[in-house]
């Protein structure tokens, strides 16, 4: 019982640490450039602008803009949300 719940932990953690693997094999992770998605995989099938977000930063009013890039790859979606330029979450879904 022990060994399977130490597998389990490291199937897990490995999977939360990886990140989406593009088709040609490299690893894009959270947080990173969009450009790397670009080089990757290409433009986005659909870019959706979601406009500018305000926020506060350093004691005043910081915009954010951010948009939702959707690739098509064989049977499965992939949604990646970009704010400033920077991969800040990724979903994917089948069909």
């Amino acid at each position: 019982m022990k060994k399977f719940f130490l597998l389990l932990v490291a199937v897990a953690l490995v999977v939360m640490l990886s990140g989406f693997r593009a088709p040609n094999g490299n690893i894009i992770s959270k947080g990173e450039l969009a450009d790397k998605l670009l080089i990757n995989m290409g433009e986005p099938h659909i870019r959706t602008d979601l406009g500018l977000v305000q926020t506060r930063a350093f004691g005043g009013i910081m915009y954010i803009k951010r948009e939702v890039w959707t690739y098509k790859i064989d049977d499965y979606s992939y949604r990646f949300i970009i704010e400033n330029g920077r991969i800040v979450a990724d979903h994917w879904t089948r069909f």
